[in-house]
């Protein structure tokens, strides 16, 4: 409903709109549709950017370490970051968590060459730490993650010689499927793009 201040209206009157812009009184008609926000497209670009959002704090143990450098170069925090890098890694299928990035950088990689998922949940991972080069001081780190439970863990790294890194998972990640991926870190802080060892399950029976 329309008002009247003075000898201004103000409000809405049948299809038109009274207003003032900068002290002077202006009209406009009301538009005859409103732009649907919750076009097929919209909803989801939305729930691309939930999905990842979600995601990224479930990681946040990862990209803290793989994307800080980077993050302070860019003037992001890690979430930022992460978000950014993987915002198109959500589909109609869901998270393709084989393109999941959590490092990212110019440090020197590694190869992995074999990985294991043993019956007592111990993670076994043999790499190749200097098939690209890279010093010796560098670190290789393994990171865990449960899409079912949105949990996820690193090993203690290791030398870029050691060439094996091994550990438990959590028990009750027992029968779900795992993803691992793997950076390195040099001692200034450098890190490589982000390496991605594959899917395995987890021998055992879920927890109740």
């Amino acid at each position: 409903m329309a008002r009247y201040e003075g000898e201004t209206k103000s409000g809405k009157l049948g299809d038109l709109i009274y207003s003032s812009w900068n002290g002077r009184p202006y009209t406009r008609r009301r538009p005859e549709t409103v732009a649907n926000p919750r076009t097929e497209k919209q909803q989801a670009h939305r729930n691309a950017f939930a999905e990842i959002s979600r995601l990224s704090s479930a990681m946040k143990v990862a990209h803290k370490v793989g994307l800080h450098r980077q993050a302070l170069r860019q003037k992001l925090d890690t979430y930022g970051l992460f978000k950014k890098l993987n915002k198109d890694c959500y589909d109609a299928d869901g998270i393709d968590y084989a393109r999941v990035r959590i490092s990212l950088g110019m440090l020197a990689g590694a190869v992995i060459t074999s990985v294991g998922v043993d019956a007592q949940g111990v993670v076994s991972v043999a790499f190749d730490g200097h098939a690209y080069s890279g010093r010796r001081s560098d670190q290789f780190y393994l990171y865990v993650f449960c899409p079912d439970l949105g949990e996820g863990l690193f090993m203690e790294p290791v030398a870029r010689d050691a060439g094996f890194v091994a550990a438990s998972v959590l028990e009750a990640w027992r029968g779900h499927d795992l993803h691992l991926y793997a950076f390195m870190k040099s001692e200034k802080g450098q890190t490589s793009e982000t390496i991605y060892a594959g899917q395995f399950s987890c021998p055992g029976e879920q927890k109740p």
